[in-house]
């Protein structure tokens, strides 16, 4: 997640889509959503695993998948770019997000079955 996190803050640059309208909006999703991954990672350095976690992952991946075409990035060479990499993105928060999701499930349900034995 700490990965993905700085991608969303230096992926503009290193794809090279301007910082003007209507990329200029998927810059600004990238970097809200980069800071909430990015705050969710260092906490969990803290503290391994959590629901809320996840699911703050979860939607913010989800959120990356859905805003370009919310918000129309537009039809030019570096509008495709944003949008390829927020779905990109997007879609890797969901995936790495849901197995997260599933191995903390996992794992309170084991820790349940030896407390009732």
């Amino acid at each position: 997640m700490l990965l993905v996190s700085l991608w969303l803050f230096v992926g503009a640059r290193v794809i090279g889509y301007p910082f003007t309208e209507p990329s200029g909006d998927a810059h600004l999703t990238e970097i809200l959503v980069g800071v909430v991954v990015l705050l969710v990672a260092v906490a969990r350095l803290v503290h391994p695993r959590g629901r809320m976690s996840d699911i703050l992952v979860l939607v913010g991946g989800a959120w990356l998948i859905v805003a370009p075409f919310l918000f129309g990035y537009g039809d030019t060479e570096a509008t495709d770019a944003a949008r390829v990499n927020d779905v990109t993105v997007g879609s890797l928060l969901v995936l790495l997000a849901a197995l997260s999701l599933a191995l903390t499930v996992r794992t309170q349900s084991r820790a349940r079955e030896r407390a009732d034995r």
